[in-house]
């Protein structure tokens, strides 16, 4: 009998603590790495890994494959770019728990984001987790409690402050949700019906979180104008309720508001100088992309956005939109702009999935850069249409674009962000680091030609440059190809 079950030969180990990268070679038993260095004694399989990089799976923080660890739980857009645990149930949307009115939230349009329901079998947030732990998805998974399911669950779609029974109601479900493991509470406050939510409703929802000792993770109010006043929000929030803050990615939206990220980070700074434990995630693109409908205001797309920079990313039935502005599908129906959108709208029974082209690179660089910034995705998982090129290429861009070429930070500091960093943040145990007695998530790429290859028209293709994605010690990638090995774990709050 074989002393490991797998050996990586000879790579170049970046351990994901932002320490140099040095030869060794990583034994893993049992799923753990069990030692690392020169390592003598065989094993069931060796990895061949001299003159490539060795480095703990990427860790997408801010993702919503919610529904498509059911549907696909290959997740093969995430593995195939070297991620090995996704972070779920962000923006405050989410598929539990569950009721009539969750139902309609999805037939309203979250089915464009998270994906269609093929059957709500469960009721409560811990069975929803069961289900997802029965269908057995490659990569590792943690979950957030949404808000916005919270609150429709609780009071359907009210423009009102909860009374004190529906307040009770939201705080025994997110009581249930982090009993069954959750690592915090998200809200996604430009959305309905997060939106009608007060700052005192979630300081009070958060002093449960802080009970349990989760974090709040917030897509703030305003990411345009009003972006100064949303991060002071958040802050506010965890710093009364005794939660860390992670700001979902952080940008500057809009022209108009270009640069505002020169007083963001400071604000963070700021609040971290007198203990508050304030963190934040973004993606490496100038373009953002969300529901349609969260684009409107009474049926008509909001005024700051130029209807070019807005191009359809999936619908439900019409799929001859995906991949096109609103100016060219408002010509295609005959129709002004402000008619178009609300019958675009209203004939995809509000599933359409939109991509805006509305940042400056300097904003993303500025706070890639920040040193408590990590990596997401915000990926879309749409099944169809042409979504975000960052479901399939957000890591491999890092690496390839920030690290590579331009040398914005180092390839150690640039691996920390996608790894250490996230799971100290989202209390993942024994994850994002190559050490003895850590999970083996490990990935293994060539520092000078990873790159991504997905692109606005082109979007559903895989990276290049990796050669291995092992999820606890299971080789869930090779050489391009992946497979649907169940071998990722259901993470819960230590």
């Amino acid at each position: 009998m074989a002393q490991f079950d797998l050996l990586v030969r000879g790579g170049n180990v970046i351990d994901g603590t932002g320490a140099p990268a040095r030869t060794a070679d990583v034994a893993v038993k049992d799923g753990r790495i069990v030692a690392l260095g020169e390592v003598n004694g065989d094993a069931d399989r060796e990895i061949d890994a001299n003159g490539w990089w060795v480095a703990p799976g990427f860790i997408d923080v801010h993702c919503h494959d919610d529904i498509a660890l059911l549907n696909t739980p290959s997740l093969d857009f995430k593995t195939a770019q070297g991620v090995t645990t996704v972070v779920c149930g962000n923006c405050g949307l989410g598929a539990a728990p569950a009721n009539e009115h969750v139902k309609e939230f999805f037939a309203r349009g979250i089915e464009g984001v998270l994906g269609p329901v093929k059957d709500f079998s469960w009721s409560t947030i811990g069975e929803f987790y069961d289900a997802v732990r029965e269908a057995k998805p490659a990569p590792n998974v943690a979950f957030l409690v949404p808000h916005g399911t919270l609150r429709v669950s609780t009071m359907g779609w009210e423009h009102r402050d909860p009374t004190d029974a529906e307040l009770g109601k939201m705080k025994d479900h997110l009581a249930e949700g982090m009993a069954a493991g959750a690592a915090g509470l998200s809200t996604g406050l430009m959305y309905v019906p997060g939106a009608f939510a007060k700052t005192e409703e979630l300081i009070e929802l958060n002093r449960v979180v802080a009970e349990y000792g989760g974090l709040y993770v917030s897509h703030i109010r305003n990411e345009g104008n009003g972006l100064l006043d949303s991060v002071r929000e958040a802050i506010r929030i965890g710093e009364e309720a005794g939660t860390p803050v992670q700001i979902s990615h952080h940008k500057a939206s809009g022209r108009d508001n270009w640069g505002l990220t020169k007083e963001s980070l400071p604000l963070i700074d700021a609040a971290r100088e007198r203990g508050v434990r304030v963190t934040m995630d973004a993606y490496p693109y100038t373009a953002a992309s969300t529901s349609l409908a969260a684009l409107t205001r009474n049926g008509r797309l909001v005024r700051a956005l130029d209807p070019h920079d807005v191009m359809v990313a999936s619908v439900k039935y019409q799929h001859e939109y995906e991949g096109k502005r609103l100016d060219e599908i408002a010509d295609i129906m005959d129709l002004p702009v402000e008619d178009a959108v609300p019958k675009l709208l209203a004939d995809e029974d509000q599933a359409v999935v939109a991509v805006m082209f509305i940042m400056d690179e300097a904003d993303v660089r500025r706070v890639l850069q920040h040193p408590q910034c990590m990596i997401g995705s915000d990926g879309i998982p749409s099944p169809t249409g042409k979504p975000h090129p960052r479901l399939y290429g957000t890591f491999p861009r890092v690496l390839e674009r920030y690290v590579r070429n331009e040398k914005l930070f180092s390839l150690e500091e640039g691996v920390r962000k996608m790894t250490q960093l996230p799971a100290k943040t989202f209390m993942l145990a024994d994850r994002g680091e190559v050490r003895e007695g850590a999970w083996a998530d490990i990935v293994i790429f060539d520092a000078s030609t990873i790159a991504e290859q997905s692109t606005y028209d082109e979007p559903r293709q895989y990276p290049t440059g990796i050669s291995h994605v092992i999820v606890n010690g299971q080789v869930v990638v090779e050489n391009g190809q992946v497979s649907e090995i169940p071998s990722g774990q259901f993470l819960t709050r230590p």
